[in-house]
């Protein structure tokens, strides 16, 4: 839709755009195309003033040159500049184009900015306007994949739900991915569609990748598993709301991060580890710019699992931050909640918290609400327990007898995979006395906790540690 509105600015007068894109070449032709009464040329450093019309090049090996060259060219004209964010900081650059501003507005002559990264001096930030450029439409991939495949004389059949994967790479990306696949697989492979779209985030640097973990590998938890196994329907039908995360609150240790790797399994998604902490900058409007692009790239990327483990501590210090940063964690912190609220692209968000007192004074019940639900997990059960002993004794190939857990009440599953890990040094014995479970150090912590948790919260474990919520029974005729 803003690759339509380009042509309502340009028709309105304004001088001066900003076209955000990777894309250059393909948005250049298409918004030529949006105005094809106007007389357009295109400059880069290296290759020059070329009038699109005749074909005709002029080197022009210095920026302010193309620049002095606008009152120029025709009237009902158009000069689209590549990489000049590497230049719009110098003086002589953005004077020039504040300069030009007022011919431009007098003469239908109008400057386009095309570059994928957005750098506007404070004195032009009132004179330039800024447009995204859209990457293909499914519509588009489906046609180059017909390209591809006609023009190799295959006859492999489309299927238009694995190309959607593709959406959110830029033309060039999806033939080169396309061409993998059918190189590897024969075939148009939704796996390597999904794993050229994963390069955006790491080559971004801002967020981490993880590798889901099978929901074998989680002992106990239950009512969690059911619960998201139930929402992976609201990802495969259209026609069901769509689930937007949870909040999983807990001590450390009890399984809260597992889960998010599990999560990722069950719907089968990519997982993306967001840690805002990491995003904070230095510079003035450097965290803010870096939290919007994170975000940006996990609405380009999804279907996914986002996961922000101990949003708390990231997001700490939020109401003292005009005082203590300039006001930067809480720009971050607003920015995140709009996006929570707004963000319409297909994504699970599981976050974590160690401590619901802290996270309810950051966001005084703002955040809580961006959730679908919030789940309490607690210390496992004995049943829960045996799950862990039973899978840790697989993963380190032990064999400590399962009736050792009725000995393990307020141990964690960390605990328990520690004291597993242990007994292979030291024996069962002495790795049993030297486990001291963190729950012993944080009881009246716990306990308020778990009270909280009855009348605001799920109960992620099952074996009755939620049977308060039995004291309210519905029957149905």
């Amino acid at each position: 839709m803003e690759n339509f509105r380009f042509k309502s600015y340009v028709r309105a007068g304004y001088p001066a755009l900003w076209v955000q894109t990777h894309e250059e070449d393909r948005a250049i032709s298409s918004l030529s195309r949006e105005v094809e009464d106007y007389q357009t040329f295109s400059w880069d450093l290296i290759g020059g003033l070329k009038d699109h019309q005749t074909g005709q090049i002029r080197q022009m090996p210095d920026p302010i040159k193309p620049l002095m060259t606008i009152p120029t060219l025709p009237e009902t004209s158009m000069i689209f500049l590549k990489d000049f964010h590497k230049f719009i900081t110098s003086v002589e650059i953005f004077r020039t184009i504040k300069n030009l501003i007022p011919i431009l507005k007098a003469t239908d002559r109008h400057l386009v900015i095309v570059s994928p990264i957005i750098n506007i001096p404070v004195e032009l930030e009132k004179d330039i306007t800024i447009l995204p450029f859209e990457l293909p439409t499914i519509g588009e991939l489906v046609e180059i994949a017909q390209k591809i495949i006609s023009e190799n004389e295959l006859s492999i059949p489309i299927d238009e739900k694995t190309i959607s994967v593709g959406k959110g790479l830029t033309l060039q990306e999806v033939e080169n991915v396309i061409a993998l696949s059918l190189v590897e697989k024969k075939t148009i492979s939704k796996k390597i569609l999904e794993a050229e779209k994963l390069q955006a985030i790491r080559k971004s640097g801002l967020m981490e990748l993880y590798e889901p973990v099978p929901e074998d590998q989680l002992g106990g938890l239950e009512p969690l598993k059911k619960y998201i196994h139930n929402r992976k329907k609201g990802f495969e039908n259209e026609n069901l709301p769509r689930p937007k995360g949870i909040l999983l609150v807990g001590l450390p240790g009890a399984g809260k991060s597992l889960s998010a790797k599990v999560t990722a399994s069950v719907l089968d998604f990519p997982l993306i580890r967001l840690d805002i902490a990491s995003l904070k900058g230095s510079l003035v409007g450097e965290s803010e710019a870096k939290m919007r692009q994170a975000l940006s790239l996990i609405d380009a990327v999804s279907p996914c699992v986002v996961w922000i483990d101990e949003i708390e501590k990231a997001l700490g210090g939020v109401q003292s931050s005009n005082r203590t940063d300039g006001g930067t964690t809480s720009a971050m912190f607003g920015y995140l909640l709009t996006w929570m609220q707004e963000s319409k692209s297909p994504k699970f968000i599981v976050a974590t918290s160690n401590d619901i007192d802290d996270l309810l004074s950051i966001s005084q019940g703002a955040l809580l609400r961006r959730f679908d639900d919030i789940f309490f997990v607690d210390l496992p059960s004995e049943k829960e327990r045996i799950e862990i002993l039973n899978i840790m004794n697989c993963r380190y190939n032990t064999d400590i007898p399962t009736n050792i857990v009725s000995n393990m009440e307020g141990w964690t599953g960390a605990e328990i995979e520690k004291f597993v890990i242990s007994s292979i040094y030291d024996g069962i014995e002495d790795a049993f006395v030297n486990i001291k479970p963190i729950y012993h150090q944080n009881r009246d912590k716990i306990e308020k906790a778990r009270e909280w948790a009855k009348f605001n919260a799920r109960f992620a474990n099952g074996d009755g540690q939620n049977a308060v919520k039995k004291d309210r029974k519905i029957k149905m005729n």
